[in-house]
């Protein structure tokens, strides 16, 4: 992907636009979100030219197509939107342990608010309801997000048996291309933006299954692709991936998703709890 500022670039290389790509180039300038929900057909009418013409501008501006000057375009409206002034703790003039604590506990308090404030209760109710009805599930997610992945796969399998996960990069652009109608993809991506979550989303429509994207931003290239958009996480930069921030709110949302699931469930929640407890404590000192 190019430049993260597309903005400056399209402003730097605006004299050496044709006449027909100034007409692109200033409609993304007047309204760059909005251009964020629209097909390369929909800005061309927009815009009054053709799709080629919109192709042509994103690879002046030398992009390898639409998507990625969608991508680029996001990162460039977001950029101050998502610079979380939590998201590191300054350390360097912190007087002793005590100080840095308070500060780190500020930060995931701050975390937690945001990502309660941003709850959309009926999205989160939508997503247990495919948890519970999905013959099985596959959890998606890099960097910081397979964390969370990670804790979720452990977390849920407490109760249910048919949740998944690997940290392997290629192993979960594969799977994602094999699931079927009634599996369900939990995908998290705090950015929205990266470029293998969104082509796990595309993939997964395509072969059928249904998608549920947890990210900070509902503005994401990856909403045509996902059946449930679910808004949590931090507003980090892209630079920032691994906030504490980001983690923090992540597990926030995994377990609010294992509580609802858990309540749904009733008695054979508890079951399910009580047999797999039983079935380690031979581990256990």
């Amino acid at each position: 992907m190019a430049d993260v500022n597309l903005i400056d670039k399209i402003l730097s290389s605006y004299s050496h636009f044709t006449k027909l790509e100034k007409k692109v180039a200033d409609f993304v300038l007047e309204n760059p979100q909005e251009v964020l929900d629209l097909t390369i057909s929909d800005l061309a009418e927009r815009c009054g030219v053709g799709d080629t013409t919109v192709f042509r501008f994103c690879r002046s501006l030398k992009l390898g197509g639409y998507q990625d000057f969608k991508l680029s375009l996001a990162l460039s409206t977001h950029s101050r939107e998502m610079l979380d002034i939590n998201a590191n703790v300054d350390v360097a003039d912190s007087r002793d342990i005590r100080e840095i604590s308070q500060k780190i506990l500020s930060v995931y308090t701050a975390a937690l608010n945001h990502a309660y404030n941003y709850l959309n209760f009926e999205a989160v109710s939508r997503t247990v309801d495919q948890i519970i009805s999905a013959n099985q599930i596959y959890l998606y997610g890099f960097g910081g997000s397979a964390i969370t992945s990670l804790e979720m796969q452990n977390k849920f399998l407490r109760l249910i048996p048919n949740i998944s996960f690997t940290s392997d990069a290629h192993m979960q652009l594969t799977s994602a291309t094999l699931l079927r109608p009634g599996d369900l993809a939990i995908i998290f991506c705090n950015s929205g933006m990266t470029k293998d979550c969104i082509q796990i989303a595309k993939s997964v429509r395509e072969s059928g299954g249904t998608t549920v994207f947890i990210t900070s931003f509902l503005k994401t290239p990856a909403a045509p692709y996902a059946d449930i958009l679910l808004q949590c996480g931090a507003r980090e930069g892209p630079m920032q991936g691994g906030s504490i921030s980001a983690i923090a709110s992540q597990m926030y949302m995994v377990d609010i998703l294992y509580a609802e699931l858990f309540r749904r469930m009733n008695g054979d929640a508890e079951i399910n709890k009580q047999k797999t407890s039983q079935a380690i404590a031979e581990k256990m000192l």
